[in-house]
Formats: structure tokens, C-alpha cells, sequence
């Protein structure tokens, strides 16, 4: 039977959790970007009440083409419902790989965001790829967090389009977020396997 090893007397340093805590992403593209797509459903009823017509009330929103049918046809059954409203909503969230230099200048407003007719800007804000629990920052908390980076790692160039200490990487985002509604009808819904 062998003896265990003898610990060390030397208590090791407790390492204290960092708000930042690192993994291994690759660096964005030189033309990187992405938009994800996404669409949902409301249904509005309408009633009448003497000669004119009063809204009643607006669904939630529908992710499924079948549950919209389902309350168009369930609405649809009530007596006092003159009129029902299919309103497509569509969720556009672009995310855009930048470099720091990018970034506007301090005390500058951001870029003007293009949006195409009938939508709305809902939200435009910067994100560190890699900074754990950041969220969406504005530029000047991404050049406070950049700031930081390179302080704690002094002697350290933190490059956004390479890796960092230790081989992790960081890659900055712009992320805009557009949101676009308009009418549409039960034969515009996109057909699922589930469909009657």
C-alpha cells in the first residue's frame, strides 16, 4: 500500500471569481454579419355598437400559423364579432462583426441606422462577444469594459479581431433591432404539415 502524497503547508491563494469569465470564440470576419427573422400573429376583433365600430380586444402574439387559425375560427364563432384583423409582426435583429475603431466617437451619437418603410428602430446597442453577463452596452461601456480588459493584462494588446490572453477570444457586435407590422389574412399564413 503506497502513502499519499504529503500536501503543501502553503495555502494557495483563493482566486476571486471575475466579472468577466473568457471562452473561446472565433474571431468575426472581415464582412461579418448576420440577421435573424422571426414572425408572429395578432388577432383583433371588432364589434358594433350602434352605428359605429369599437375594437374589443388584440391576442397576443401567435408563433404558430395553426394557432392563429384556431383563434380566427374560435373568434370567428362569436355572435357579437363583426370584423376580424390579421396583423403580421416581423422581428429583425442584425448583428454586424466591427473593430474598436468603429465605434462612434465619444459623446457623438451613434450611426443612423437605415430602415427600410414601415419599420421601426426598437433598439441599437453594442455587444462584447466573450464578456460574460455584459448585455447590450452603449459605446462608451464598450470602450469602459475595453479600458478594463487592458488594465487587468497590462503589457497586453486586446485586439477585437484576434484572441487575447491565453489564446480566448473577444469579437465585438453592433446589434440593431427592427420591428415591422402589417394586415395580412388567413391565406397568407404560411402552410404547416399540421395544417387540416
Amino acid at each position: 500500500m503506497s502513502a499519499a502524497p504529503a500536501r503543501s503547508a502553503v495555502a494557495h491563494p483563493t482566486r476571486r471569481c471575475s466579472p468577466i469569465d473568457w471562452f473561446p470564440v472565433p474571431a468575426p470576419a472581415e464582412c461579418s454579419a448576420r440577421t435573424e427573422r422571426s414572425v408572429t400573429w395578432t388577432v383583433s376583433a371588432y364589434r358594433r355598437s350602434g352605428g359605429a365600430e369599437i375594437h374589443e380586444y388584440t391576442s397576443h402574439r401567435l408563433a404558430s400559423p395553426g394557432l392563429v387559425r384556431e383563434h380566427m375560427r374560435l373568434a370567428g364563432e362569436r355572435p357579437w364579432v363583426s370584423r376580424l384583423v390579421l396583423t403580421e409582426h416581423v422581428r429583425e435583429v442584425a448583428r454586424r462583426g466591427i473593430g474598436e475603431q468603429d465605434l462612434p466617437v465619444r459623446g457623438e451619437l451613434t450611426r443612423r441606422v437605415p430602415v427600410s418603410a414601415g419599420g421601426r428602430l426598437v433598439a441599437h446597442f453594442y455587444e462584447i462577444e466573450g464578456l460574460e453577463n455584459a448585455g447590450p452596452l452603449s459605446a462608451d461601456d464598450v470602450r469602459f469594459h475595453l479600458h478594463w480588459l487592458r488594465a487587468v493584462s497590462p503589457g497586453t494588446a486586446w485586439p477585437l479581431d484576434g484572441t487575447g490572453p491565453g489564446g480566448r477570444a473577444i469579437a465585438l457586435w453592433e446589434v440593431t433591432v427592427v420591428d415591422r407590422a402589417r394586415p395580412s389574412s388567413e391565406d397568407a399564413l404560411p402552410h404547416t404539415p399540421h395544417d387540416p
